[in-house]
């Protein structure tokens, strides 16, 4: 008969599970383990190690540039020759710092966002040039070519805004990086 179970069929689960039960050991002092050649291992959850010194001085370095970035911006909102040519070598410098930070280590997910912020960057500088040929000589507007001077300036502008945006969103990304691993030691 299909589905209908005999006594010897039923007893069988708990007699394998009383023999598994009787050979795990009692525990007793002086009991060896099975002599079965098999080695036993502990299993323990291995965590990461945290986050290294020289990831987190990658970090630090764009966090340092991302300062300086958004200084350099909000700084004044008097457009002169100064300031843009402060704003372009801010600009001009990303590539040069994220060199400089080295390796990012676990930070690797990061690093294709800063790069683009920088090539975001890049592109602002080199509009800011224009800018300050177009229609800036010693920090005053003339009236020569406004078009072409507000034109550059806007483009700049918005380029060192998205760059920002990116970078924040870096940094978020990396804070969550940093949670996961934990800080430095």
């Amino acid at each position: 008969m299909y589905g209908h179970r005999t006594r010897a069929a039923m007893a069988f689960p708990a007699l394998c599970a009383a023999l598994a039960l009787a050979g795990c050991g009692s525990g007793a002092a002086g009991s060896e383990p099975p002599a079965t050649g098999a080695r036993t291992h502990a299993t323990t959850p291995s965590t990461p190690p945290p986050i290294t010194p020289a990831e987190h001085g990658w970090l630090k370095a764009v966090r340092h540039y991302d300062k300086r970035l958004v200084a350099s911006i909000g700084k004044t909102s008097v457009v002169t020759s100064g300031s843009l040519s402060r704003s372009r070598d801010c600009d001009d410098s990303c590539k040069a710092a994220l060199r400089r930070a080295g390796s990012p280590g676990r930070y690797q997910p990061v690093q294709p966002m800063v790069r683009r912020a920088c090539a975001m960057l890049q592109g602002a500088a080199a509009q800011l040039p224009h800018a300050l040929s177009a229609g800036l000589i010693s920090g005053a507007i003339i009236d020569g070519d406004i078009v072409a001077f507000t034109k550059s300036l806007n483009g700049a502008y918005s380029k060192e805004g998205a760059a920002t945006n990116v970078l924040a969103h870096a940094l978020a990304k990396a804070d969550r990086i940093t949670k996961r691993f934990g800080p430095a030691t």
